[in-house]
């Protein structure tokens, strides 16, 4: 078979002094993606079909569009300019409130923090929690198995919208900064820096431990023909996030709502920030001290919901006890849609690995094949994690063989089918539980498994089971504690997006991944020791020569 002749195509919209302009909605004809332009104000179409296209820019503030015909040619990179508008004379005041609200909106995009996003892409598929179905392969089949390039379409749309993001913060801070000295006594700046900053850090967060090192921009407005010269790197971008957070703890408010930035989300993500830079791959153990300062600071603020269903119930969103920040969705999202019990979820895009449905079980409880029912089992996170049941024509169905059983977590009615981008399940970005298990995890590093880092697992692990008989083995040592903790952290948070993050920081990917080799050899990923990161996308090494790529790529 022939295989389709591919080239790639760069689209930058300018103003007419040559100052980049963001926001401008790209589409082309023939059709391949509606895209917008960045920061740079730029969009990159990779591989895509060569041949004559027409370019449609439209920019945010008109429905007057520019249009450009090019032709893609194989195996090159066309670059084209359009020049969209005037540069403007006068601008509008912003209005702050409107403006924090669109960003807040942006975190739920598809390459952010919805179904699809960070805990999809990155958080379990890879690991040994789940895997990427073969009949739904879709674009992140490759992620599943490593086959991780510069051009892949995810890698390249993740970098994009988390940048497209982080300079909607930027002109934020800017405008605060520009601001009339008039208006300011009308202003809170400091709170809406506040929550700028947390916002950036937040999301550059994300680009660091996908991307390794990132490239920092705290400017908006970029002028393609003299573009400022950015820094590279995972320091110095830890670096801007604890700033940032830093600002944001001393300055934001307690018990702003768990949709918007507070004084404890920014501690609790400080805490967590701290505790990755001590991790693998940066190891700056002197962070563990840190860490385990911010975390402690949010304890008395917040408790464990008594029962580990209520933490995802929608009826229990807004009295809620232990989310300390979420991504909110109020029939806008696709938790439950991407995956879940065959029958509910659209795609069934997830498939459970064997070792990870046996994990929560003691080795002679195991089940067996077939399954018996009812399926006994004292953990309360297994039937919430994991769907023994499909549904079909109006009748649940237990299904005796465990190749059937599906990854759950956030239940709806079961008659209930999932539809695209109309449910309203929250997405729990940080959790009481999550701050537990940190601080047992980062005084085990300092001291070794203390009472208090007892105490922290066995709080997590108590609603868990329920009683006192399930509490951690006693007399660990170091090593075995950290592998408790690692475990419980599989069992706790897995589809949450955090457990690819939890084997990095405690350098035990390749471990993980080695073990799924040997169980599963003709599932085997083709995993390489410097793929606990994604290259830097084709796009950005296009439009920057200075930007480096991450090593191995």
């Amino acid at each position: 078979m022939e295989l389709e002749q591919l080239g790639t195509l760069e689209v930058m919209a300018v103003y007419e002094s040559g100052t980049a302009m963001p926001d401008v909605t790209v589409t082309t004809v023939p059709r391949t993606k509606e895209k917008i332009t960045d920061a740079m104000g730029k969009v990159v179409y990779n591989n895509i079909p060569i041949g004559k296209y027409e370019v449609i820019l439209t920019p945010s503030f008109s429905d007057v569009s520019v249009s450009v015909d090019v032709n893609v040619q194989e195996n090159q990179v066309v670059v084209i300019e359009a020049v969209m508008a005037p540069d403007p004379i006068s601008e509008i005041p912003i209005d702050f409130d409107v403006f924090l609200k669109n960003i807040y909106d942006q975190l739920k995009t598809e390459f952010l923090f919805d179904a699809n996003g960070y805990s999809h892409y990155w958080g379990d598929i890879g690991t040994g929690v789940t895997r990427i179905n073969p009949n739904s392969m879709g674009r992140f089949g490759d992620l599943d198995n490593y086959y991780f390039h510069s051009s892949n379409y995810v890698i390249n749309e993740v970098w994009s919208e988390h940048y497209r993001v982080i300079n909607l913060t930027n002109i934020g801070l800017e405008e605060l900064t520009d601001l009339d000295s008039a208006l300011n006594g009308e202003v809170n700046t400091v709170h809406l820096e506040s929550e700028f900053r947390f916002l950036r850090a937040l999301l550059y967060f994300n680009l660091v431990k996908l991307y390794g090192n990132p490239v920092l921009v705290t400017t908006a407005g970029v002028d393609p023909d003299n573009p400022p010269t950015f820094e590279q790197g995972r320091e110095v971008v830890f670096e801007q996030i604890v700033e940032d957070l830093t600002f944001a703890q001393q300055n934001l408010s307690s018990g702003l709502g768990k949709e918007k930035a507070s004084k404890e989300a920014a501690t609790a993500l400080l805490g967590k920030v701290y505790l990755t830079m001590a991790g693998f791959p940066m190891n700056q153990t002197d962070k563990y001290s840190l860490a385990l300062l911010e975390l402690e600071k949010v304890v008395g603020s917040y408790t464990l919901e008594e029962n580990y269903s209520d933490v995802f119930s929608i009826q229990n969103e807004s009295s809620n006890t232990e989310v300390i920040f979420g991504i909110g969705f109020d029939n806008s999202g696709n938790y439950s849609v991407s995956w879940g019990p065959m029958g509910i979820s659209l795609s069934d895009r997830l498939l459970l690995v064997p070792n990870f449905i046996n994990s929560y079980f003691e080795k002679e409880m195991e089940p067996s094949e077939p399954v018996s029912f009812p399926i006994e089992n004292s953990d309360s996170r297994f039937h919430q994690n994991i769907a023994t049941f499909s549904f079909d024509d109006g009748n649940l169905i237990d299904e005796t063989l465990m190749e059937n059983w599906r990854p759950y977590k956030f239940i709806k009615e079961v008659e209930e089918i999932s539809v695209l981008n109309s449910e309203s399940f929250d997405y729990p970005y940080l959790r009481a539980a999550d701050v537990y298990l940190m601080i047992a995890e980062a005084e085990n590093k300092l001291n070794g498994p203390t009472a208090k880092a007892y105490n922290a697992l066995n709080l997590v692990r108590r609603r868990a089971f329920g009683d006192l008989e399930h509490d951690a083995q006693s007399g660990l040592t170091q090593e075995e504690f950290s592998s408790l903790i690692l475990k419980e952290r599989r069992l706790e948070f897995c589809l949450e997006g955090q457990f690819k993050d939890d084997l990095i920081r405690m350098n035990a990917l390749e471990s993980e991944i080695l073990e799924y080799n040997q169980n599963y050899p003709e599932l085997a990923r083709d995993f390489q020791n410097h793929e606990y990161i994604w290259p830097i996308p084709q796009g950005e090494m296009s439009l920057n020569p200075d930007v480096v790529q991450n090593e191995g790529y």
